[in-house]
């Protein structure tokens, strides 16, 4: 049993440096830009301590596995240096503080920092409270703080040690959902009317919790709960340097089941819909089609026009302010497309346990939107505590159609995952793509010029004259981003980089430039035009 364990664990790390030594090859075939003599020196290291405890597999058992563990260590490094490493992209995690005080708070950040982060999702509005204390809250006798965090304020702890440390911190809402406290919590036992209710509980006196997961939600088409919250993030923006808004939760909760446990059936909202349309939505069954499309229509509306409202007074306040959503599976994800013009950044929760299934979820949630957002890939692999690996292969599954990453969540980031990502996708600082789109769009550039005097031309991928002439039409692009802004900066790019594409095909069939390097040079300049379009579009500098 014990020779079968032995001759397993030696299996398992042939496999790991095998597959180390392809990604090498792989990425230094595709000119990608990485540190290979240290990956290299790494896998070198491997290869001569699986031979030493193949040696020592039938005498030392013991010294044979820490051995192939040290080797499988070596292997996974090299395979983590080799890979690229962007030097535009948001790298955000979502996090729910339970910091008592400042110092704490910096320690979390380092953390963070250590991992390679430069955005927080931080949850500031979560079950019916807010983190820090609201006079918002206390004027409408709904408690100020949330219990946890009485005589601090993490909000601002948080926000002033990010900056500190680069790392810029958006609130994170919870929206219309409101927690699992029984009696409500702190909103809806001061307001118990402004409980969202289901079709089967329509005839409640009191707040009732939502079928399967015990949430209670807000009556959103009520306009005092849409005055409360929107008071709320105004408040958060006037009060804090916060870089952003996070929009969670902000359509009634969505079911595929029984259609007795759809939302809103309040009596605000039964009434509403009765002033409009004449009809009580209480009598309406899901077999009549036509009415029943005409109910949901008007509640889409509803939550539809809320995040419009919300977003145009967001960018009244802060316009260079990031409104963002996080569309969960269901209802926020099949309409998120209604709030293409009302958000600046998409982040679709792809929440999968395998990288192959997160693309195709970005993908389709990018094509359900307009031009002009930009599109982060949500992850969970450190929720759901899936390892290093795999939130490695997480983080890169999207790269070619998204701008970013956003993890779920920090609660749960070990010490190996945090190290992983700085050595390997996060390795280089970057510029976060939703928050500095023209600055990004600067960096991207700079890196492709010093790639082509660094790395295309040593590597003989490219021509001297036409790497020579590259650098020159790079030249002219960060020559414009000094002298030109708005619409004006945008038709001088567009034009440029359509003659850039198709100067690079051109050199291609003379020989002059590999195809590959045609390629990945090709999809940068398409990543500088969306993140120009976004610029403009959303007014972000």
């Amino acid at each position: 049993m014990a020779d079968q364990e032995t001759a397993r664990c030696l299996d398992q790390v042939t496999t790991r440096i095998a597959s180390a030594k392809r990604m090498i090859e792989n990425n230094w075939d595709r000119y990608i830009n990485a540190p290979y003599d240290l990956a290299r020196l790494h896998l070198a290291r491997a290869d001569q301590l699986l031979e030493e405890a193949r040696q020592l597999a039938s005498t030392d058992m013991e010294g044979c596995r820490s051995k192939a563990t040290t080797a499988s260590t070596e292997a996974w490094e090299g395979y983590l240096l080799s890979l690229p490493s962007r030097v535009a992209e948001a790298r955000g995690v979502w996090y729910r503080p339970v910091e008592k005080n400042r110092e704490e708070v910096g320690r979390t950040l380092d953390r963070m920092q250590a991992a390679g982060f430069n955005e927080l999702y931080l949850e500031t509005w979560l079950w019916g409270y807010t983190i820090y204390p609201s006079h918002t809250a206390m004027v409408k006798g709904i408690e100020a703080q949330h219990p946890a965090f009485r005589g601090y304020d993490p909000l601002e702890a948080f926000v002033m040690e990010g900056e500190l440390r680069g790392i810029a911190v958006h609130a994170w809402l919870d929206g219309f959902m409101v927690g699992v406290d029984t009696t409500g919590g702190p909103v809806l036992r001061a307001y118990p009317e402004w409980s969202a209710l289901s079709q089967r509980q329509a005839h409640s006196q009191k707040p009732l919790p939502q079928q399967g997961t015990g949430y209670f939600w807000l009556d959103l088409t009520n306009p005092s709960v849409r005055k409360y919250l929107l008071n709320i993030v105004i408040e958060i923006v006037s009060t804090y340097r916060v870089a952003g808004i996070n929009l969670d939760f902000m359509r009634f909760p969505h079911t595929d089941g029984d259609w007795q446990d759809t939302y809103c059936f309040s009596l605000y909202a039964r009434e509403a819909f009765q002033r409009e349309h004449s009809w009580d939505p209480l009598e309406i069954s899901s077999e009549q089609r036509e009415l029943w499309t005409i109910w949901t229509k008007w509640l889409e509306q509803q939550e539809d026009e809320f995040v419009s409202h919300l977003y145009k007074e967001m960018k009244r306040i802060s316009p260079n302010l990031i409104v963002s959503a996080a569309p969960e599976p269901g209802a926020e994800s099949t309409k998120i497309g209604n709030w293409s013009q009302h958000v600046d950044v998409v982040i679709p929760q792809a929440y999968y346990a395998k990288a192959s299934e997160v693309r195709p979820s970005v993908l389709l949630h990018k094509k359900e939107l307009i031009p002009g957002n930009l599109v982060y890939s949500g992850i969970y692999p450190m929720y759901a505590q899936l390892g290093a690996q795999e939130t490695i292969e997480q983080v890169l599954a999207a790269q070619d159609i998204d701008m970013g990453t956003v993890i779920f969540a920090f609660g749960q980031a070990t010490d190996e995952t945090i190290r992983a990502l700085r050595l390997g996708p996060w390795r280089n600082a970057a510029i976060s793509t939703g928050m500095y789109p023209l600055r990004a769009i600067q960096a991207l550039l700079e890196a492709v010029k010093t790639d082509m005097k660094h790395l295309y031309l040593p590597r003989l991928a490219v021509h001297e004259q036409t790497a020579l002439a590259n650098i020159e039409r790079l030249d002219v692009f960060l020559d414009a981003l000094q002298r030109h802004q708005g619409e004006e900066l945008s038709i001088v790019f567009d034009q440029k980089i359509a003659e850039f594409k198709s100067f690079l095909l051109q050199h291609q069939v003379d020989g002059m430039i590999h195809p590959v390097l045609v390629e990945q040079l090709t999809n940068t300049l398409t990543d500088v035009q969306e993140l120009l379009h976004y610029a403009q579009m959303k007014q972000v500098k």
